[in-house]
């Protein structure tokens, strides 16, 4: 199976707003990685290589093991019920108790 990431329905030059996003998956969607059925869809906004946001739908196991890699691109992702799930902090530092 090849990977084909789907372009977000927004305007290339416009900023990345959920309104112009098509929402949680579907149960007749399919996910981008596997055959296991999407339970994330994931915006990645544009870059200076890639003028288009893009769309992904992700399986909870692709979506757990690219959380890191995710929020590292400032993605957002967004659950079946249509709640966005909080990034996962790129840094590993902790704080020293003062």
């Amino acid at each position: 199976m090849k990977f084909l990431p789907r372009k977000a329905k927004a305007d290339p030059g416009a900023a990345v707003n959920q309104a112009a996003w098509s929402g949680p998956p579907r149960l007749a969607d399919r996910s981008c990685c596997c055959p296991a059925r999407p339970v994330v869809r994931v915006l990645i906004p544009p870059t200076a290589e890639r003028p288009h946001p893009v769309d992904l739908l992700l399986c909870g196991h692709h979506y757990v093991t690219s959380r890191a890699a995710l929020a590292a691109a400032d993605a957002v992702a967004i659950d079946e019920t249509g709640a966005i799930l909080e990034p996962v902090p790129t840094s590993t530092e902790t704080t020293s108790p003062a």
